[in-house]
């Protein structure tokens, strides 16, 4: 309390004071140690001894603090140092007034001490020290008089508000003083019912009736601000008596508990929202489809929904009890739930649901299923907390689980219905090629038999054979070709195309077309750095022959067709080329242009004279694509169309950069275009022998007839896998061509048996065969053919195969 203020104090108050100081002093909740200007200890405390270390008999009144703190370092207060080197370094430490004013220490005993010095206006100061192991700070140090009671009141954060008997206020600390927002000079004087509401102001009444019967005590209250603004408060009231007992005024120790009124609005509000979320979280659980068990660290049900209680048909008042999950377990056990040995739960769970009702607790699976015993189908998830809590949730997949296998059914039976297709298809080729061959062959024979060469009228008849034969064996290949695509086996071998030499090849091709329908084929120039394109070569060609067809096929009568390419893109990193194909044709209108590129699609088409099935556009498409590429038209009724196929454009040196698609080379062989071969090239001069293993009797003529053009050849011909393989060990033939569909054994198992054969092992053997599938050639070269004919026999690409194997001259 400030002393210079004119509150009057009788001799008897102030010694009663002083008596009442003392007592503060030595029962206050810190250790209190006064030190003079000198740094001589003129007054200490019970609780400062026993706070610091040291043994009451070691203190004397004007002990230097040096001494006192070279006691304390000899007794290892301070840990392994130097007695007197720490005592002097601890000396300076407390005497000086810039030093640190908080000092933390811990004991030899494990004692956490805080030790706070306060200078005195004298030059000496006040360490206080406080045991703050329990977090237990001392509210105020009572002193040994006056000044150190003012002091200490002049330092906390506690406000101090005395009053007399008629309740006016007699003095006031300045934490008083910021909690009312006024000035001691303000305060002094005023009635405390000048600080507090009509509700308040209750409050205060009763506690002043209270104080007059002495009886302290604390309570809350809400003091209003000079400013309008409420600080609550607790206030701790002690009534004041002289020493003849009269009582003569209260204090008040107000400690701002505003912050705690907030935190306990806001808990309060927090746990309003808490409580109203759970009813919300409830309602939710209770809606869900999925059943949810919330287990504790323990493995204690925290929480469950009505899902839960159905989906596991565990009965609801067994839940209440808050069940373990072993608990809950050995209830389905008990009741079959999960069927003998747990057979109906899956792989993935038994095992760590086994081992957790044998005590491994972390072993639950973190998703399985399991099977109820009605056939319900359950998927279990269990979500691991950190802290050990268990939350599971249950799911009934029944019908996933049954469209899933739906599905699966449907894959299995969509890959039969496609292996049956292809298997259809490959028969049908057979079946198909076979005749052909027949048709074909002899039909070249005929061409080109120069011993008996064809009439005029003749050669007109053969040739129109040929024509249609031609016509039926390209719709074959078309439809293999539309069929290989949906199955994902045709392969393409994406190289540096030489696009000049494509379409010199397709124009020889088309030219006789062109000419019966007197259309001009022109070839528009090309730029040099347009000159070779990513691509498949065969299927290129392939695409460009269809468009040529089509242009000739639709064209006016003595139109023309142009063809051309340039590069369509300036981007050096994204170059392509565009190659078009321009007709004079009646043109397409948008409708026609939107239905162009579906498979056997005519776009009415098919009651004109001109023929197709409508696969080649579609069948250009999906090549053109499978090459990276796009296909598109422009047209429009009576302007005519421009067809056009845009491919990457790349240079020759780029070849082993651009292998992108590889595919063997005998499928390559089998696809490329009929080799070119002279019709009679000069005989060997040594004799070769050719082996032909054929069971049928009308394929073994037509190839007797080809292989007449090369007379250097003796041809064998064996009607049986069996007697080939005996004909193969004692001829030993310079090459033998086998068929694949072979009565008793098959064109495979005769090679296998060739190569096991000393006499037969490195003799070259071509397949010749009906089955004409991409798989049925990739098949054949993996077995190890060295090459494939299909059949029909192109006579030109059998007698170029044959030169090639023997080394004949072509």
């Amino acid at each position: 309390m400030d002393a210079s203020h004119d509150s009057p104090k009788t001799a008897d108050e102030a010694q009663h004071g002083n008596r009442l100081l003392r007592l503060a002093f030595d029962h206050a909740g810190e250790g209190i140690g006064v030190f003079d200007a000198a740094l001589r200890l003129l007054a200490w405390n019970e609780r400062f001894v026993s706070t610091v270390g040291l043994e009451q008999a070691a203190l004397r009144a004007g002990m230097p603090l040096h001494a006192l703190l070279l006691g304390l370092a000899e007794a290892g207060e301070y840990g392994a140092v130097e007695p007197r080197a720490e005592a002097a370094r601890r000396t300076t430490q407390l005497s000086d007034p810039q030093g640190p004013a908080l000092i933390q220490h811990l004991r030899p005993n494990g004692r956490s001490i805080e030790l706070r010095r306060s200078p005195t206006p004298e030059g000496g100061f006040v360490l206080l020290c406080a045991d703050i192991t329990e977090r237990k700070a001392a509210e105020a140090a009572a002193a040994d008089n006056q000044r150190m009671l003012s002091l200490l009141l002049q330092r906390t954060q506690q406000g101090f508000w005395f009053i007399d008997n008629a309740l006016l206020t007699t003095d006031a600390n300045p934490a008083m003083c910021r909690m009312l927002g006024l000035t001691l000079e303000q305060l002094i004087g005023r009635h405390i019912f000048d600080f507090v509401d009509e509700a308040n102001e209750t409050i205060f009444r009763h506690q002043v009736v209270l104080r007059a019967q002495g009886r302290a005590e604390g309570y809350e209250i809400a003091l209003t601000r000079a400013d309008g603004g409420t600080v609550h408060c607790f206030n701790n009231a002690t009534p004041i008596f002289d020493a003849a007992s009269r009582k003569i005024g209260a204090v008040g120790m107000f400690s701002d508990i505003s912050e705690q009124k907030r935190a306990e609005q806001q808990i309060r509000h927090t746990s309003e929202l808490l409580a109203e979320k759970t009813r919300v979280l409830e309602a939710t659980l209770d809606s869900l489809s999925q059943g949810v068990l919330s287990l504790d660290a323990q493995g204690r049900t925290n929480t469950f929904n009505l899902r839960f209680v159905e989906l596991l048909q565990i009965p609801e008042s067994l839940m209440q009890t808050r069940p373990t999950l072993e608990t809950l377990t050995r209830y389905q056990l008990e009741h079959g739930h999960f069927g003998p040995d747990l057979n109906r739960v899956s792989d993935s769970g038994r095992p760590g649901l086994s081992r957790y009702l044998a005590g491994e607790g972390s072993s639950l699976a973190s998703r399985y299923q399991r099977t109820r015993a009605d056939g319900t189908v359950l998927d279990v998830q269990t979500h691991v907390a950190a802290d050990g809590s268990v939350v599971r949730t249950y799911t009934d997949v029944t019908a996933s689980v049954q469209t899933q296998q739906a599905l699966i059914a449907a894959k299995v039976e969509a890959e039969r219905a496609s292996r049956a297709k292809s298997e259809f298809l490959s028969r049908m080729s057979h079946e198909l090629r076979t005749p052909l061959n027949a048709v074909l062959g002899f039909g070249q024979l005929l061409e080109a038999d120069a011993l008996d060469p064809l009439s005029a009228t003749q050669r007109a008849r053969v040739q129109e054979l040929l024509r249609g034969g031609r016509h039926l064996l390209s719709l074959i290949n078309e439809v293999l070709d539309l069929a290989s695509i949906e199955a994902g086996s045709l392969h393409l071998h994406l190289v540096p195309v030489d696009l000049g030499a494509v379409v010199g090849d397709c124009l020889r091709l088309v030219q006789p077309m062109a000419g019966e329908r007197r259309i001009t084929l022109e070839v528009l120039p090309a730029a040099e750095d347009a000159r070779h394109v990513l691509a498949d070569a065969t299927r290129l060609k392939q695409v460009l022959l269809n468009l040529l067809s089509n242009a000739i096929k639709y064209n006016r009568e003595g139109g023309s067709v142009r063809l051309g390419w340039r590069v369509d893109a300036a981007d050096a990193a994204d170059r392509s080329v565009r190659i078009e194909v321009r007709d004079d044709g009646p043109g397409l209108s948008s409708t026609q242009q939107e239905r162009l590129f579906q498979a056997f699609d005519r776009l009415d088409a098919e009651r004109s004279a001109v023929e197709g099935t409508g696969i080649g556009l579609a069948l250009s498409k999906w090549l053109v694509e499978l090459m990276r590429g796009e296909i598109g038209v422009c047209s429009a009724p009576g302007a005519g169309s421009t067809f056009w196929v845009r491919l990457a454009c790349c240079s020759a040196a780029d070849a082993p950069r651009l292998l992108l698609m590889p595919a063997g080379p005998m499928a390559a062989l089998a696809a490329a275009a009929p080799m070119p071969a002279e019709s009679m090239p000069v005989a060997s001069a040594q004799r070769r022998t050719v082996l032909y293993i054929e069971d049928n009797a009308v394929n073994q003529l037509l190839m007797e007839g080809m292989l007449a053009h090369r007379p250097g050849l003796r041809l064998l011909i064996a009607g049986l896998p069996a007697v080939g393989l005996t004909m193969a060990a004692q001829a030993r033939p310079d090459l033998i061509l086998l068929d694949i569909q072979l009565p008793e054994i098959d064109g495979f198992e005769v090679l296998r048996r060739l190569r096991e054969q000393p006499a037969t092992r490195d003799i070259p053997v071509v397949a010749v065969s009906a089955n004409a599938m991409p798989t049925d050639i990739e098949a054949a070269e993996q077995a190890g053919f060295i090459d494939y004919v299909v059949k029909p026999l192109d006579m030109k690409r059998l007698l170029g195969v044959v030169d090639r194997v023997l080394g004949l001259p072509g």
